[in-house]
């Protein structure tokens, strides 16, 4: 049931790629940098086997892929994000025109107008990435290393002890009054060779592969390995402006 939620989420937010590939890119042109949202899946493929007679480091194929989706952000400096949700809106200027913003503080949300008509009234067009999870005071977290064809991006998310989310903290069984500390290391390597042989295509999708190795789940690292495919949506260089 599980699997079957995810796999109609996974359809929901690529109808939403869609709808966004049409609100955006069809009517900016795109700068020649690659600040902006990406937005892409991963299709994690491969892991490591933790049974306890063949423990191994190296990551094996799986039977059924399991597909995630990914928010990435870059500002005007070229620093990324991994952003956990992010909200699509739009400021009327003074001047009656609309400036497209991006928003990851829901507390921001009121002062903003929505960009699609539903039920008779503008709402704005939100997208979430389920498989990433920060400290619950954060929306995103900063990726050292850079976007772009044959480029690198690392980053780190660590589950605290009582994080809400922590899969060994369980408020209903008296002997899970706390978690277990899990660190998450990921590594996006992007194609240094992308499919299309023109460079301004790589201004709007990009290919690689995903690494990820989890600590604190089991007795050795888990390791996590798959591919990873991302479109650039938005121009936009700014976070809740």
């Amino acid at each position: 049931m599980i699997t079957i939620k995810m796999r109609c989420y996974m359809k929901k937010q690529y109808l939403i790629l869609n709808l966004l590939t049409i609100l955006i890119c069809y009517s900016t042109s795109f700068a020649d940098s690659n600040t902006g949202l990406w937005m892409g899946q991963i299709e994690a493929n491969k892991v490591n086997e933790v049974v306890s007679k063949t423990d191994t480091q190296t990551p094996s194929d799986v039977k059924h892929p399991f597909d995630m989706n990914i928010l990435l952000h870059v500002d005007a400096s070229g620093k990324v994000s991994l952003l956990r949700h992010v909200t699509l809106m739009q400021k009327i200027e003074d001047d009656a025109t609309a400036r497209r913003v991006l928003i990851t503080d829901d507390s921001l949300l009121p002062e903003y107008e929505g960009v699609v008509r539903k039920d008779g009234k503008l709402v704005g067009m939100r997208m979430g990435s389920l498989g990433f999870e920060f400290e619950p005071e954060k929306n995103s977290l900063g990726l050292s290393g850079n976007l772009a064809a044959g480029q690198t991006l690392e980053g780190q998310m660590t589950l605290s002890e009582n994080h809400p989310v922590n899969p060994f903290k369980h408020m209903y069984h008296p002997d899970h009054k706390k978690g277990i500390n899990i660190v998450r290391n990921i590594v996006l390597k992007f194609d240094e060779t992308q499919k299309s042989n023109d460079p301004s295509k790589t201004k709007f999708q990009l290919t690689g592969t995903y690494d990820e190795t989890i600590t604190g789940l089991h007795k050795i690292p888990l390791k996590v390995q798959g591919v990873l495919t991302i479109q650039r949506i938005s121009e936009i260089d700014k976070l809740n402006e």
